[in-house]
């Protein structure tokens, strides 16, 4: 066991598929009842039914964080059935507006999108959850953020700037928050190939890039995503949504007690500090 989470109530954000759904697993095998909270109500609910027939607690919620509304109606939902939450994942995170890979050129609509659901989504159920941890004075929070938000990148700006802009939030929520009790952290994952990897390698196909244009010779997305990893990786290798899970529980659990503000690269050495 990585962290003993037995009796803690998690809330995973983005938790119905790929790195949250996985994140939200490893949190149920250390213990945890996990909240499914994801935007798609329906798969929240096909993940939660998945997680208790392996044996897990977990219940669902159909949150949209970047609407108010919508996250006060499914954390009161939540604390309705399971008394309260103690332990917050914000991992709920796009890169672009719908359809970003097939365009080249960055729109308004991309940054705004981006920062309304990786930014302004942590703080508001952040800011919806926090009152339950101050009055129980205890809680965790970790941010999934990116060790693109600690890097520069002319094709995917928008991005990187919101991770940096989530990373700054980080810590200026862990030294609000400290007075009671709070910690709140930062994850950086490097390269996981998820859903998101293999659009932007279906854009580097479709557009070109001053980034990958040595790449030229390769055809296949995955390979792309492996090239670029074996590069650009001291350890040569991609990480996986457990290797995010496993730090999100240590960072949420009482043997992190005395660590907050810090943003921990979780990425095979990419980047150092």
């Amino acid at each position: 066991m990585i962290a003993d989470l037995t009796g803690k109530n998690a809330l995973i954000t983005g938790a119905a598929s790929g790195l949250g759904k996985g994140i939200a697993k490893v949190l149920a095998q250390q213990g945890a009842l996990i909240i499914v909270a994801d935007i798609d109500g329906e798969e929240a609910k096909r993940a939660a039914n998945e997680f208790r027939n392996l044996g897990y607690q977990a219940i669902s919620v159909q949150m949209d964080v970047t609407s108010i509304d919508s996250v006060d109606k499914a954390v009161s939902k939540a604390m309705n059935q399971i008394g309260h939450i103690d332990k917050l994942v914000n991992n709920a995170g796009v890169i672009g507006a719908p359809g970003w890979h097939e365009r080249l050129e960055v729109t308004e609509e991309d940054w705004d999108f981006t920062f309304n659901v990786n930014v302004k989504g942590i703080v508001h159920v952040t800011d919806r959850i926090q009152d339950d941890m101050i009055n129980g004075a205890h809680g965790s929070i970790v941010n999934i953020a990116s060790v693109a938000g600690k890097m520069g990148n002319p094709d995917r700006p928008n991005y990187n700037a919101s991770k940096a802009a989530a990373i700054s939030y980080t810590k200026s929520s862990a030294l609000k928050l400290s007075k009671f009790n709070i910690n709140v952290n930062c994850i950086c994952p490097g390269n996981i190939w998820t859903p998101m990897w293999d659009k932007i390698s279906m854009r580097q196909f479709n557009f070109g890039s001053e980034i990958f244009s040595e790449f030229s010779d390769i055809k296949n997305n995955r390979e792309l995503f492996q090239r670029v990893t074996e590069l650009s990786t001291p350890l040569k290798r991609d990480q996986s949504a457990d290797d995010i899970g496993y730090a999100a529980a240590f960072l949420l659990s009482d043997a992190a007690k005395n660590i907050t503000g810090q943003s921990i690269n979780v990425d095979g050495g990419r980047v150092m500090g």
